[in-house]
């Protein structure tokens, strides 16, 4: 048969007489798509469930690929789901660096993207185009239009992103650096400025998170709760308890915090 080799062939035809394959890493490329040809729907499952446990920082992108040519809709999804949420492991590999620049943005644009700060979002795109900087430099606005700005660290904001020799030399790019800029020296104004690039992404984990509760101030016990969000550094205060404490037990149930003693 036309793009299907004899071995691949034949291994398929066993399964049809036997009910039985063994799908590993030197045999997977080749039987995936022949499957999908000969629409051998149970095979192509065994392929996609062998690959989403093959999935690691290194490869996620390529296996999304691959899925994606062969329209395993589910094994895409998955890939997808690990690469947001492996994002800074998943930037650090070759694959990342030749991802074409529609993919990259579709990456970077998620709500779900697993990221201490933008900052790493910003280093991962820098890298990105300059692995191919004669051909990614005149990219660099459109791809920068999706990182957040304005919710990088103002010291990240001035000493690194201002002073990028790429981000400086294009007019967009330092249109984006004053809007963050703006979005940060003007807190008052925040209400009129909100955009995709003030939200912040979906994935906060309540471990990134710091109650500071109750305590001592003063010579008295105090009631008061703060909280700060380890991606910006920033304390807040939220709800107070309802009676001073210091040297409270606290513990985290389902979403809420309860303070003994």
């Amino acid at each position: 048969m036309v793009d299907i080799g004899s071995r691949t062939l034949q291994t398929l035809v066993d399964f049809c007489y036997t009910g039985e394959i063994t799908i590993a890493d030197v045999n997977v490329q080749s039987i995936l798509p022949a499957a999908c040809l000969l629409q051998l729907n149970e095979i192509q499952e065994v392929c996609c469930e062998f690959l989403k446990k093959q999935l690691d920082p290194t490869n996620c992108l390529g296996i999304r690929a691959f899925a994606d040519t062969h329209a395993c809709r589910d094994l895409m999804r998955i890939a997808d789901k690990f690469a947001h949420h492996n994002f800074q492991d998943v930037a650090a590999s070759e694959e990342f660096l030749l991802l074409p620049a529609a993919q990259l943005i579709d990456i970077i644009s998620s709500e779900e993207l697993n990221v201490r700060s933008e900052e790493t979002v910003f280093a991962a795109v820098m890298a990105w185009v300059r692995y191919d900087l004669t051909k990614r430099r005149s990219l660099l606005p459109k791809v920068l239009e999706h990182v957040r700005l304005p919710l990088c660290q103002a010291k990240f904001l001035v000493s690194t992103v201002s002073e990028d020799p790429l981000v400086k030399s294009d007019a967009h790019c330092r249109d984006l650096v004053d809007e963050a800029k703006n979005y940060l020296l003007l807190p008052l104004e925040r209400p009129n400025m909100q955009g995709p690039r003030t939200r912040s992404r979906k994935p906060v984990r309540y471990g990134e998170v710091l109650y500071a509760v109750g305590g001592w101030c003063s010579g008295d016990a105090i009631a008061s709760v703060e909280r700060m969000d380890s991606r910006t550094g920033e304390w807040r205060c939220v709800a107070a308890m309802s009676k001073r404490r210091c040297g409270v037990g606290v513990a985290a149930l389902n979403h809420l915090l309860y303070a003994v003693g």
